[in-house]
């Protein structure tokens, strides 16, 4: 961001007083009124979804807010990926051959939630980042810091009461505006063959925020078509709120067409217009109080858009060093104001999200295309997706929580979104194109409809939500300690215990391989309406590689003979070969039906073979035993509803000891679930 819109922290504490005070009493209650709030119900689809409000808060990263939250894919990852030197994800190398764990940003003891921004640039070689084991190099040792609920728990409750999206990640992996302008335009400017750059670093335009009603001639504008700008198109009113201190974080104000015009015009007044009553004196500590006074004229006076984006002043923003805590007071007074006006409520969708990481870590690896045969395979076009020799695709996961009538119950969704899938959710309502989105990114990443029941099945309602009143002044006192640090005495932190309701994906995914002495074939199959993306670890130079497949598609890729190989997929979809160096090792064919994993396994062997099948991790399987006469096949089952339908088998034989096969993840039935059982079952 540029310097001269950069806030200290000592604006932070100035309003805290008052801010507690306002906040005092309202959290859980805000919460418990909206959930009461049934939709409007017309059409039982989304069509019933009149206003969508979005608001993206500033770099922060998934495992950073919500690695020990209840049922979502955190710090118990059982599926998460090895490093290349062995250790596992979460121990992640340092200076002088230490390793660094997640370590909890305590705000009782530190002044974790005021911590200065990490290094949050471009991500320069796809190389360094690959292996996804260089953290702590270039971000240093607080990358690994998180906060718990006790830290930020208005957002621990805001999760148990909707729903989070736990495979949610930024658009790239770089700074802010490269993300916004993903969520506002769809693209950086690489699908439209603009390399300015935008595409990586963040643009500087002093006079966007130091005087909204002045335009640098010396800036080079933007010129691709914003999402606004087709939905202006198509008759769809929109509108930007903002207070004079928008932290440089409205990315329309780049673009040419929102630049240069009268400040009186319909155009401009939409996409950068100041709310009523914020100045130039009132710009470091409006509290957020014009724009929120703003956005309750509109809604009780029926004047809500039909898409809104809400950019927050840069103490709200939660941009370190702009705490957690006032984010979270933001939000709760936004709660406030749809619980006030609950026809309103009724009928919308509120998007809360985050631009980029910043600088913390987070475990699950981005997703990103192969660009040739060594850095993996797709069948799907890249165009749009690379920079120089570089593939761009996805940055690391961010927070997102859709909050609506619709999203109510505490639910996790697990399907790969990103910035773009905001765009899609619109594009699924309104019917207006956005046209920038690549087909890559298009393919893997979903619309966000999963995540939703418009049909409203759903009644769940908590019994009891945390009494979260005194986070702001906890904040203001936390923010005077002393500075976090890694612990002498390092633990991995675990995540609560209990299951989450989980929504139905709409993946159906498999991986099987055939190895020989002269060569390793995996074969992808996906038999989803949707892209899949993998992650594949084989022992070479390169690894890991990466496999993307259209919808309804299969795809092989050749591996080093002999070598073990490892594929990571979504919601952790996880297939490990190790074949030993015995040719002619089993063949095995995954089906599913009715509930029901099924394996076909075929003995190519001149002997004979006797398998054996564990179920690890969930107890109540017993092992299932298979002989195999010399080329003759068979059949193992095992019926998951008692799992949720989640799995992890282990099969190995006697004639073959260096085999093995693992398989693990979850089976889609096309309804709802619940999370992976195993998450937090350590504490419970």
């Amino acid at each position: 961001m540029p310097a001269q819109n950069r806030s200290s922290r000592r604006a932070f504490l100035k309003f805290a007083a008052t801010a507690a005070a306002a906040a005092a009493g309202t959290l859980p209650e805000n919460l418990r009124a909206a959930l009461a709030i049934p939709p409007r119900m017309k059409t039982g689809t989304i069509m019933d979804v009149e206003h969508v409000v979005i608001l993206m808060q500033e770099n922060r990263s998934f495992d950073h807010y919500f690695g020990t939250l209840r049922g979502v894919r955190g710090y118990d990852d059982p599926c998460a990926i090895t490093l290349r030197d062995g250790n596992s994800v979460f121990s992640q190398p340092a200076k002088n051959g230490r390793r660094v764990l997640p370590f909890r940003f305590n705000t009782a003891t530190t002044n974790a939630a005021c911590l200065p921004s990490l290094d949050h640039s471009w991500k320069g070689s796809q190389s360094e980042w690959n292996g996804w084991d260089v953290w702590t190099k270039h971000k240093t040792d607080m990358t690994m810091g998180h906060f718990t609920r006790a830290d930020i728990p208005y957002y621990h409750a805001l999760a148990d009461a909707f729903t989070i999206c736990d495979a949610y990640h930024a658009s790239v992996f770089g700074p802010t505006n490269p993300n916004r302008l993903f969520l506002f335009s769809g693209t950086s400017g690489l699908a439209v063959g603009n390399h300015g750059p935008q595409v990586t670093t963040n643009v500087d335009d002093g006079n966007v925020t130091a005087d909204m009603a002045l335009d640098n001639p010396d800036f080079s504008a933007l010129t691709w078509t914003t999402y606004a700008d087709a939905l202006s198109k198509h008759g769809i009113n929109w509108k930007i709120y903002q207070e004079r201190d928008n932290f440089s974080d409205n990315s329309l104000a780049y673009f040419a067409q929102f630049r240069g015009q009268s400040p009186t015009s319909p155009h401009y007044r939409a996409a950068r217009d100041i709310v009523p009553g914020s100045t130039a004196q009132t710009m470091k500590n409006s509290e957020g109080r014009f724009l929120l006074d703003a956005f309750e004229n509109d809604v009780a006076n029926a004047k809500l858009p039909a898409v809104s984006w809400i950019v927050p002043p840069a103490a709200l923003s939660e941009h370190p060093d702009a705490p957690p805590g006032y984010g979270e007071f933001l939000i709760s007074r936004l709660m406030d104001i749809f619980v006030r006006y609950p026809e309103t409520w009724a009928k919308t969708v509120f998007i809360l999200n985050y631009d980029e990481n910043d600088g913390f870590f987070d475990h699950i690896p981005s997703p990103v295309p192969a660009l040739n045969a060594t850095q993996g395979a797709l069948n799907l076009p890249i165009a749009g997706e690379v920079l120089g020799a570089v593939p761009v695709g996805l940055g690391p996961r961010v927070p997102m929580m859709l909050i609506s009538p619709w999203s109510r119950g505490g639910w996790v969704n697990s399907q790969l979104f990103d910035h773009t899938s905001v765009l899609r959710f619109l594009e699924k309502r309104f019917g207006v194109a956005a046209p920038n989105i690549t087909p890559w990114r298009r393919a893997v990443c979903g619309d966000l409809t999963s995540a939703f029941d418009f049909a409203q099945s759903d009644t769940y309602f908590p019994k009891s939500l945390p009494d979260t009143t005194s986070y702001v002044a906890d904040t203001q006192a936390s923010c005077k300690l002393a500075r976090p640090a890694v612990p002498s005495a390092q633990s991995m932190p675990r995540q609560e215990p209990g299951q989450r309701p989980a929504r139905a994906l709409p993946y159906r995914l498999s991986v099987t391989a055939r190895s020989t002495p002269s060569a390793t074939t995996l074969h992808f199959s996906n038999q989803s309406l949707v892209g899949a993306a993998f992650l594949v670890f084989d022992g070479t130079p390169d690894s890991p590689r990466h496999v993307t497949l259209a919808a309804r598609t299969s795809l092989p890729l050749s591996c080093p003979p002999g070598m073990p190989v490892t594929v990571h997929g979504p919601n952790g979809f996880l297939r490990q070969f190790t074949f030993g160096a015995t040719p002619d090792t089993p063949h095995i064919t995954e089906h599913t039906h009715d509930g029901t994993l099924i394996l076909d396994i075929e003995n190519p062997s001149a002997l004979q073979v006797t398998l054996q099948a564990t179920m690890t991790g969930y107890p109540g399987f017993s092992p299932q035993g298979l002989i195999l006469a010399p080329g003759a096949s068979g059949r193992v089952a095992w019926p998951l509803q008692q799992t949720d339908h989640w799995y992890d088998l282990m099969l190995s034989t006697d004639t073959h000891p260096g085999f093995h096969l693992r398989l693990a993840g979850h089976l889609e039935t096309g309804h709802p679930s619940r999370s992976d059982p195993r998450i937090g079952s350590h504490n419970a």
